[in-house]
């Protein structure tokens, strides 16, 4: 009796030893990022440290490929192959939450593989390489296009560069628009994070453009100007042109060369959405950075805590007043206001530019510096969502007021 309990102690001892020599991620946040392969997945992995093993499984494949877990402050990368575990631990603060990447490929992926929309026409024959919509510019600076979910009475959708969701506000459910809330989701606004209801399998139409199989996403905003919000996935992988003075969005299934006067603005995709890189001019100081093309604010320019900070902006410029902020939390802050002598794209200039500052930033949010449509009105874009690059052209509201 004595040697089979030495012996279980053994294995017991030998089980928290191993543990212990788990690899480590650290992480302040909560959410974490997951890049499998070539594809990343952002925030979209939630530790769990109350349950015994929080499990990912990977998207069937051959041979071998590299699996990162992607914090805000650290990066693990696994080389892994088909029909095996990997197992680690996530330390945030004083938690320790134990993660599997599972391989089995008889298990269905966490993530499954992603659907692109893709629309088509009201004449189901027809063929064309370019389409339009019609849309105006509101007083609030945005772009706003008619259009139905599921057969309603029209409505007034929002285009949102910086949404990679199409959005419908809640209190229409039922009242404007017939769906059915059948999941959740985690949402990421400017303000914060938020656990939102979802719902699948929707029509929608704008102009004569129609898509099937939409997901959409229930988001209580308060007070809105809008009945909807359309991201640019329903646009992906499409070449996406703005103009601004024939007040059109033109859809390009390919364009051969980008139109004489627009300049190719560096650009990358942060959090599945588009920056593009720009430059600060305070006191002959400057500062360059990546600034979210975010056509569905309705500000000018707003800098985060943490990009001020870092590049000496607080007390550079006289304050001209406060301001307060909220995204699709609801959750309102305070901005402090002041005038930015020189905001720089390429060879176009911008002078006397409204600028906000958070006083201090929303836990969690990085990357929260954004272009608001108040300012990227005054350029017509192209914005290529093959290849995920921006060019703009200036156009006839350049020089007028803000």
């Amino acid at each position: 009796m004595r040697t089979i309990i030495y012996l279980a102690l053994i294995v017991i001892l030998s089980g928290c030893s191993s543990q212990d020599k788990l690899p480590v991620l650290k992480t302040t946040l909560k959410v974490i990022s997951i890049k499998e392969g070539n594809e990343v997945h952002d925030k979209v992995w939630t530790i769990s440290p109350e349950v015994e093993l929080d499990e990912f499984i990977t998207r069937k494949f051959k041979g071998e490929k590299k699996v990162s877990f992607i914090s805000d402050i650290d990066t693990l990368t696994f080389d892994v192959t088909p029909n095996n575990n990997y197992d680690f631990v996530i330390q945030y603060k004083n938690e320790k939450a134990f993660t599997r990447i599972n391989t089995d490929i008889l298990k269905e992926a966490s993530i499954p593989q992603k659907r692109i929309l893709e629309y088509y026409y009201d004449d189901k024959s027809r063929k064309s390489i370019t389409d339009t919509i019609a849309f105006t510019l509101g007083s609030d600076h945005g772009i706003h296009l008619r259009g139905k979910i599921n057969n309603s009475e029209p409505l007034d959708f929002l285009f949102d560069t910086g949404a990679n969701a199409i959005v419908i506000v809640s209190k229409l459910i039922g009242n404007k628009v017939n769906l059915e809330l059948d999941g959740t989701t985690e949402n990421e606004g400017s303000d914060g994070y938020e656990t939102i209801a979802t719902s699948s399998f929707n029509e929608l139409k704008i102009a004569s453009l129609n898509w099937d199989n939409v997901e959409l996403l229930s988001i209580d905003y308060q007070e809105p100007n809008f009945d909807g919000v359309l991201g640019w996935i329903a646009f992906e992988n499409k070449i996406l042109e703005i103009d601004y003075e024939k007040s059109l969005l033109i859809i390009h299934k390919s364009i051969v060369t980008i139109p004489k006067g627009y300049s190719k603005i560096e650009t990358k995709m942060i959090g599945n959405v588009p920056y593009i890189k720009g430059t600060i001019n305070v006191k002959d100081k400057k500062s360059s950075g990546w600034f979210e093309y975010d056509s569905g604010s309705n500000g000018s320019f707003s800098l985060s805590q943490k990009f001020a900070s870092e590049n000496g902006l607080n007390g550079a410029m006289e304050k001209v007043g406060t301001s307060i902020s909220s995204g699709s939390t609801g959750i309102e802050w305070k901005l402090n206001d002041f005038i930015l002598p020189k905001l720089e794209f390429n060879e176009f200039e911008l002078l006397n530019v409204p600028l906000t500052i958070y006083e201090r930033d929303p836990e969690g949010i990085e990357h929260n510096d954004i272009l608001g449509n108040n300012l990227l009105k005054r350029f017509n874009a192209i914005i290529d969502l093959q290849n995920f690059q921006v060019y703009l052209k200036p156009n006839h509201l350049l020089d007028s007021e803000y």
